[in-house]
């Protein structure tokens, strides 16, 4: 019957709109078929009308189903639909509940009431900003990847983070003087990309710049707040009056209970499942868990844990074993400015300063703090931790462990 054909043609268009956003913005087709950034670009752009149309669609076919004859049974129906809705789901709604931003109400407690969630050897990005230290665990961010402090202090400063980079980032959430408001959206070739709400572009997390700005060639980045990791006891040493960010939807005692919201909180345990899954898999195996790295460097075990760091277009990366070996302080200079590596033993962190005395450093502590007193300021670029695998695809050009 015609009235079967059109209702059969409506799903099948739903079907073909919604498959779109499910490849393109929930990562399937990274993972299946390697899409590449430029379609995962164009959908994100169109993933409006993508929507529209699905739903349109869909809703077209039954109402056609509910006032016209037709052979298609209802079971058929809620079959396709219930298909056609998941797809829609994953790629169009999934990313903003499944990650659910921190930019503006982060929970940040202080070392000794955030030692119940933390171990004191687990790692910590830190970083300091107008006097004040803030430390954050990959566990811990894992799922908001965007966490901003506006609510402890005056510093403006997000951390986004990347769990397929191993990478947290600080950043002011300004480019060109215009605010951004940041989320999370999707991955591309194993690094976060972030969204702003001004402006509806997304920002890739290794350049902090929009796409729209990298392709157009347009000079304009997000400031870069410089970073350090540390284990957690070494920070409540070094920084009891610091705060430590803690997730409230995922830690026990701050997160909604099965009988507040059954939903969510086994839609949230399902999304932990998922992510320590992919987490692990990336951590543990050789090759990324999607296949989208188009340039693999060698040099180093791909999963290698490297501090890298760009002066202008000079690109270096350290492993810590290498500085250590060193002795745990390398002299170089980059772009013609001096630069100090450090790893201090006792606090067990790798540090990048800048050095604008030009003399040789033999000795310096953790905070960058030289004998006679003076400190010595950080290299805000560094990328503490970073896997060497993305690194190396995102700045090919990276010159690795460098001794002068």
């Amino acid at each position: 019957m015609l009235s079967s054909v059109l209702i059969s043609a409506g799903l099948a268009v739903a079907m073909y709109y919604a498959f779109i956003i499910f490849m393109e913005l929930g990562d399937f087709g990274q993972w299946v078929v390697k899409s590449t950034r430029k379609k995962t670009m164009r959908a994100w752009h169109k993933r409006k009308s993508l929507s529209r149309n699905t739903l349109i669609s869909l809703a077209v076919a039954w109402l056609g189903w509910l006032l016209l004859a037709s052979h298609i049974s209802l079971l058929m129906m809620l079959v396709v639909s219930a298909i056609i809705l998941v797809m829609y789901f994953s790629g169009a709604i999934n990313p903003d509940i499944m990650m659910r931003a921190r930019q503006e109400n982060a929970v940040f407690l202080s070392p000794e009431q955030a030692a119940q969630f933390y171990r004191d050897d687990e790692s910590v990005i830190v970083y300091e900003h107008n006097g004040q230290a803030r430390a954050h665990s990959d566990k811990q961010l894992v799922r908001p990847h965007v966490v901003g402090d506006q609510k402890h202090g005056q510093s403006n400063v997000v951390m986004t983070y990347c769990g397929l980079t191993n990478l947290g980032m600080a950043v002011v959430p300004e480019i060109n003087g215009q605010a951004l408001s940041l989320r999370p959206v999707l991955q591309l070739e194993n690094n976060l990309v972030m969204a702003d709400a001004n402006t509806d572009q997304p920002v890739q997390q290794l350049w902090a710049r929009r796409e729209c700005d990298i392709n157009a060639g347009i000079d304009g980045e997000m400031q870069q707040v410089a970073t350090f990791r540390m284990p957690f006891a070494k920070f409540k040493q070094a920084y009891p009056e610091g705060l430590v960010f803690v997730n409230d939807y995922q830690e026990k005692g701050m997160r909604v209970t099965f009988w507040e919201n059954p939903v969510v909180f086994l839609y949230d345990r399902m999304i932990e499942l998922i992510f320590g899954l992919a987490i692990n898999a990336q951590r543990n195996l050789d090759k990324p868990v999607f296949p989208t790295i188009k340039h693999v460097d060698k040099r180093l075990p791909s999963k290698r844990l490297v501090w890298a760091f760009n002066v202008g277009e000079h690109y270096i990366a350290y492993t810590e074993e290498f500085v250590v070996s060193q002795g745990g302080v390398v002299n170089l200079v980059v772009d013609g400015q001096s630069i100090v590596v450090n790893y201090d033993q006792e606090m067990q962190s790798l540090g990048v300063f800048y050095n604008p005395s030009k003399q040789p450093v033999k000795q310096l502590d953790f905070a960058g703090y030289l004998e006679n007193g003076k400190q010595l300021q950080r290299v805000e670029t560094l990328k503490a931790g970073i896997f060497w695998i993305v690194w190396a695809n995102f700045f090919p050009q990276t010159e690795l462990n460098p001794n002068k």
